[in-house]
């Protein structure tokens, strides 16, 4: 979880370098997106860049950041080809 809740701005800024964008970012099997019924809503980006902004449980974790480059969610080789390669 985050210390700070990251803005809306920072949200989106994750978002644009990711493949599927923000839905990339939730994570749909989390508790707080049972309770919150979002299941099978039908929500725009932006409502979910709000969502993400303002509930940090339905992060998709972990967010791993360096430079320009986004991993989200647990893939090893995505990982290391983050963290370890191309130095």
């Amino acid at each position: 979880f985050f210390s700070e809740k990251p803005t809306p701005e920072e949200v989106r800024w994750l978002a644009a370098r990711l493949p599927g964008g923000v839905r990339d970012l939730i994570s749909t099997r989390s508790r707080r997106y049972k309770e919150l019924g979002l299941e099978g809503r039908q929500l725009t980006d932006d409502e979910l860049v709000e969502l993400l902004a303002a509930e940090p449980g339905l992060w998709r974790r972990p967010v791993v950041v360096r430079g320009d480059q986004v991993v989200v969610g647990y893939d090893p080789a995505r990982l290391e080809e983050l963290l370890g390669g191309g130095e």
